[in-house]
This record gives structure tokens, sequence and C-alpha cells, in this order.
């Protein structure tokens, strides 16, 4: 009897044994077939990958086996891993991450972490979906939803987002910023004389200029028909005004026509206000004063420009001014 128990121990140890194979080839044989990346790692290597972990990562699978998959997670999601891995312990998680692939292209997966057996160890499963076109697409439209679509400049909720954050960052730091309030002069009597077609493009060539001479960290906005706001951080009111008399300066040397001006106003965080409505209200003051200014001067300007329009029979030609 013993002889016999023992025997047919060993049956059904050797019949659970094929049977757990025969599942592990069907998950093999499964996994090879769907679409979504599949990665099984075992103690810090990764164990198995499927064919579309290497079609999405652009890595072979010996390469990918040589690594762990943390090591794919794009420098801003690092901090993650270790939450993930406390997760993973006990639990099954699901986060969105970011991955860099072989070729240096970053790609969206939403991922599903879970404890299995594998191969008869225990292993951690990383289940896959490639979301990248579904990130890029709310990428683009968050993005469309802070840009003038005229200019290619933020909008007004852009603006504020920024004013909010510089806010903020300045009560932390101690340190100052500015903000520019700029109006391009006389676009109304451009529309009248030359159309609105020319109009718009002066809007675009001061919004290009914005755009040249603007630091990295800067912001320029269009928050209004012909108003434009630039927040510049780390910036003093000396240091503004040199960045007002560039632009001025650059607008000057245009050869196009019609000839461009800009009246601007400065502000700075804290002497001309501690809230965004402060800030832009002094600016707003200083620019309405700069621009009764260069209204004065403005009428011979447009007259001798109406009077070269009627003799050359043209609205809303749109040509290079030559010396």
């Amino acid at each position: 009897m013993p002889l016999l128990t023992k025997t047919r121990q060993v049956s059904r140890t050797a019949s659970s044994g094929a049977g757990l194979l025969s599942k592990e080839a069907d998950f093999r044989t499964l996994a090879e077939a769907i679409a979504g990346p599949i990665f099984i790692s075992q103690g810090n290597r990764l164990h198995y990958v499927n064919h579309a972990a290497e079609i999405v990562t652009g890595y072979t699978r010996e390469q990918l086996l040589s690594m762990n998959f943390w090591d794919l997670l794009h420098s801003d999601f690092r901090e993650l891993i270790l939450d993930l891995e406390r997760v993973r312990q006990d639990h099954t998680a699901q986060r969105e991450v970011k991955i860099l692939a072989r070729s240096g292209e970053a790609r969206w997966l939403e991922i599903r972490i879970a404890k299995i057996e594998f191969d008869g160890a225990l292993s951690s499963l990383v289940s896959a979906f490639d979301v990248t076109e579904r990130k890029q697409a709310e990428e683009q439209l968050q993005l469309l939803a802070v840009t003038d679509p005229l200019t290619g400049l933020g909008n007004y909720r852009r603006l504020v987002e920024a004013l909010d954050v510089e806010v903020k960052r300045s009560e932390r730091t101690g340190r100052p910023f500015a903000v520019l309030l700029a109006d391009l002069d006389q676009l109304k009597k451009i529309n009248d004389l030359y159309g609105h077609l020319v109009g718009s493009q002066a809007l675009c060539r001061f919004a290009d200029v914005l755009r040249v001479h603007c630091r990295a960290i800067d912001t320029a906005t269009r928050y209004g028909g012909d108003e434009f706001a630039v927040i510049l951080p780390e910036t003093t009111a000396s240091e503004a005004r040199l960045a007002a008399l560039r632009i001025h300066d650059r607008l000057d040397a245009d050869s196009q026509h019609p000839a461009l001006s800009v009246s601007i106003g400065v502000a700075v965080y804290p002497q001309s206000g501690m809230t965004m409505e402060a800030l832009l209200r002094a600016a707003d003051g200083e620019l309405y004063g700069m621009k009764s200014q260069h209204e004065k001067h403005a009428p011979l300007q447009f007259a001798a420009a109406a009077n070269s329009c009627s003799r050359s029979g043209s609205r809303g030609g749109f040509s290079e001014r030559r010396d």
C-alpha cells in the first residue's frame, strides 16, 4: 500500500506539472498573438516579453531580457518607480507612464501590474496598452485651449495661468518678475486703409517679433484684438524696459509695409502690485499714457499713406518697402 500511495502521489505531481506547463504554453501562445505589450519580471530582470513589446519599445527580445521594465521609463516618471514597487508587492496597480523607445521617441503606455506565478516562480506581470495617439491628441487639445489661433502665441487663458504661476513663485523666492503690455498702434486705420487681411498680417508680424526676442522662459500672449502681454520671469524694472526698447527697435528696423509701431507699458512684481489684477492695471495705465503720445503723430503718417493708396488705386496690397 505505501508503494501504491507513493506511486499515486508521483502520478498526481507529474500530472499537475504537465498541466502547469500546458497552461504556461497556452499563455505564451496567447501573449504572442495579442497586440498589447506584455512584460514579466523575475527579480531585477525581465524574464519574458512578447512580440508586441518589441514593436512598441524598438528593442529586440534579447535586449529587453537584459533590462528591467523600469529602465524603459522616461526620466519624468522615475519617481513613480518606488511607489509602483510598493504597490505591486500585494496589490494590482494601474498607471499611465511614458517610456523612451530605442529610437528616443517618447511613447505613452497604460500599464497594469499584478503578481503571478510564471515558470514556477513568483513574477511581476506588466500588461500594457499603447495610448500614445490618445495622449498626443489630448496634449494638442490642451495646447489649442491656451493658444491664439491667429498668431500662435498664448491666449488670455495662458496669460492668466502664467501670471498665477509667477506670482506664486515670487512669493516663495522673493524674486521679481515683469509684465509688458503692448498695444499695436493704429490697427483700425491699417484695417481701413489696407484691408483686414493686412491688419491680420500686421498682428502676426508683431507676434513674430515677440516670439524671436523672448527668452525660452518668457511667455508671450495675445489677449485682445490688438493687445499683447509678455511675462518676464526673474526680471527687474530696468531689464523690462530694455526688453521693451528692443521690441521698439526691431519694429523700427522692419522694412515691410505698412510700418508698425507699438505702445508698451511695464509693471514689476511686487513694486507695481502684489496681485495679477494690480499688475495688469499698472501696466495698462502706463501703456495708454504712451499710446496717447503716439497718436499725436499718427494722423500725419496715415494721411500720407492714404494719399499713396489713392494714387495707386490699391486697397489691401502688401509689398516689401524698398529703401
